[in-house]
């Protein structure tokens, strides 16, 4: 079941949508998440609903495989999620949007 995250980026109105799966267990000390990214036009409505409808489409048809390693596994795994997913999307927001 897809979880999702919004993410502010530089020189946008409106954060990117992220739809995720995470492929790892708890304990493993890295992360593999099958992610797929929508981005909002600074002129349009911003709809979680309809970011999340395309962020989903894209995870299913061609999603990125983000995967992170040497994570502390005795934090919470949710922190973990959180913030590897953000470091992502932050440093790599550029690139994403030219793929899509």
């Amino acid at each position: 079941m897809p979880r999702y995250q919004y993410v502010k980026v530089p020189g946008h109105r409106h954060p990117i949508t992220l739809s995720y799966e995470v492929t790892t267990k708890e304990s493993d000390a890295s992360l593999l998440m099958v992610v797929g990214v929508s981005f909002c036009h600074n002129k349009d409505q911003f709809s979680k609903e309809f970011g999340r409808k395309v962020a989903d489409g894209r995870r299913m048809k061609s999603p990125y495989y983000v995967a992170f390693s040497g994570l502390d596994p005795a934090s919470s795994f949710g922190k973990r999620i959180v913030g590897s997913l953000h470091k992502w999307a932050e440093s790599s927001w550029k690139e994403i949007i030219k793929d899509v």
